[in-house]
């Protein structure tokens, strides 16, 4: 039994030597090598084997060939934390947004996750849930991942009055990491911007239904402290002062974003004394709780009411009858979010701000004047 016992323990070292010396000399055996293991193989300092993986210094060619020969005997593939080592970046890209239930948030991300992707970034998704101190949680996460950089959209960098110590909060942070801040302009934070021009596509919007013969225009939903229903109600005052009709207050109608408070709007506007014929939705939710409001009265769209959403989502398609609404370029605005990004990374002269156009979509909701 004892020789029984030792046969096998020198069985068990003979193959153990055979096979190191059929694979390599000191080969690595049922472990994952790191670069200090290469590096004692070679004979070479970690910072060397770190030098050739990075190719971020010369290397003598004998020395280098020798890790690089080590380094496809064992497959060996450095993980992403390594990496990030070496190159002193994380390869990750932050994105914080207020709502991912909303189709305009979603797809913006959606867009610019794959522009990442494609130039070797990850993207980490933050939803604030219109949350300030969720934002600043946020923020503290990434800074603590070491992320590269940051794109926000909503919430702080999109209200009408900045708030003095969101913007400290995000003016410190601007300053380590990049930041690139989507149709928002925050006061007092010195970082990036791109911005849809929303003016424009509403006084596109009110240019085409005057064409049709509308004066009673509504415009319906938003917040006044968020800017971009700011923006959009100047632009609808100053579209009406154009064609000469005068401003009636009572068919400015703010409630917030969502369909429900779309249909809460619409039953407001159609108890008063000057019911519209054509009515805009802040966006295309909004403008489908209004069709919904219109429809439960006995109305018609757009026999009765003409309707127009903004955004041009992917649900301004699905509802009968299909809705007017103007397109904001989310391709465009997801690419060159990432695209100024990277480009401030390697530290190449971006513009502070980019302007993205909007365009009309002409569909089913909208017709002549009843």
């Amino acid at each position: 039994m004892i020789k029984l016992y030792y046969s096998i323990r020198r069985l068990k070292r003979v193959s153990k030597y055979y096979f190191a010396k059929v694979v390599g000399k000191k080969a690595m055996v049922d472990k994952d090598i790191t670069i200090y293991d290469i590096a004692k193989e070679a004979n070479v300092s970690p910072a060397t084997v770190s030098r050739v993986l990075t190719g971020s210094a010369q290397v003598k060619e004998d020395k280098k060939e020798r890790v690089l020969e080590i380094i496809k005997r064992n497959n060996f593939q450095p993980n992403a934390v390594a990496r990030s080592l070496f190159k002193k970046k994380s390869m990750m890209i932050g994105f914080i947004l207020p709502d991912i239930t909303n189709p305009f948030f979603s797809i913006v991300f959606l867009e610019a996750e794959k522009a990442a992707l494609k130039l070797g970034y990850s993207m980490i998704l933050c939803n604030s849930m219109n949350n300030a101190k969720v934002e600043s949680l946020h923020l503290n996460t990434l800074a603590e991942k070491q992320i590269d950089a940051i794109i926000f959209m909503g919430g702080r960098v999109n209200t009408v009055k900045t708030n003095p110590n969101y913007a400290l909060e995000l003016q410190r942070l601007a300053e380590k990491i990049p930041l690139v801040i989507v149709n928002g302009k925050m006061t007092g934070v010195d970082c990036y911007k791109v911005i849809t021009d929303e003016e424009e596509g509403i006084i596109e919007l009110v240019d085409y239904l005057v064409g049709l013969g509308h004066k009673d225009i509504a415009i319906l939903g938003g917040i006044t402290t968020v800017t971009s229903t700011a923006i959009k109600h100047k632009a609808y005052v100053k579209a009406l002062r154009k064609h000469g009709i005068k401003l009636d207050k009572n068919l400015i109608v703010t409630e917030d974003f969502s369909i429900d408070s779309g249909t809460r709007g619409m039953e407001k506007l159609l108890k008063g004394k000057r019911v519209p014929t054509a009515v805009m939705g802040i966006n295309d939710l909004v403008a489908i709780g209004a069709i919904r409001a219109i429809k439960a009265a006995g109305l018609k769209v757009p026999q009765d009411i003409s309707v127009t959403g903004f955004d041009g989502s992917y649900i301004s398609e699905l509802g009968s009858p299909q809705l007017t609404t103007v397109y904001q370029n989310y391709e465009d605005i997801g690419k060159i979010a990432v695209d100024t990004i990277i480009q401030v990374i390697k530290r190449l002269e971006v513009p502070k701000e980019k302007s993205i156009k909007t365009k009309l979509i002409i569909r089913e909701s909208c017709s002549v004047k009843p």
